[in-house]
């Protein structure tokens, strides 16, 4: 199945997104969308609609993991961090859709950029400044951020070769470290 190609199946695949729905996140990837005079604002007021919703719920879902589970030590912070990261990556995945033009892209990976350097300044600072494991705090907090979306594969039956560096050294002998 193909994805959206209309406003309102655009529309109806956003709106599910919105509410979380990720499922929805593989039918974005293949849409396209041709934006005109009659529909470039719209279009742009429901992606930044829906950008906005998700982001608020991340930042629910994130707050709420942090006041639930009363972190008592280094390595429960270090998962509520693993898991707000790996959260991020549908809101990631959704600002380089493909099908979005390069504008909107780009002020979208802007914008959640800035919006994950503020959370990571606000809890920089609310880290406490006596706590006996403050330094690997900070540490584990420095890892926090986006991360590089893998690049999609060409097709096995295409012509690219895809090179791989598998030489043994000259003995055959394989030094492992």
């Amino acid at each position: 199945m193909g994805g959206p190609t209309t406003y309102a199946e655009w529309c109806a695949l956003l709106d599910n997104f919105g509410k979380g729905g990720d499922t929805v996140m593989e039918e974005l990837k293949k849409g396209s969308f041709k934006v005109d005079a009659g529909t470039a604002s719209r279009f742009y007021s429901r992606v930044e609609e829906v950008y906005k919703k998700r982001k608020q719920f991340w930042l629910d879902n994130f707050q709420r993991s942090f006041q639930f589970h009363l972190l008592k030590n280094e390595d429960e912070f270090d998962i509520a961090l693993r898991n707000g990261k790996q959260n991020l990556y549908p809101l990631l995945t959704f600002v380089s859709l493909p099908a979005f033009p390069e504008d909107l892209r780009k002020t979208l990976k802007k914008d959640l950029e800035d919006f994950v350097l503020e959370i990571k300044g606000s809890l920089k600072t609310n880290i406490s400044k006596v706590s006996n494991g403050r330094e690997k705090m900070l540490i584990l907090l420095n890892s926090f951020g986006l991360f590089e979306l893998p690049q999609e594969s060409p097709p096995r039956n295409s012509r690219w070769k895809i090179k791989t560096n598998k030489k043994s050294p000259p003995t055959g002998r394989k030094i492992i470290f």
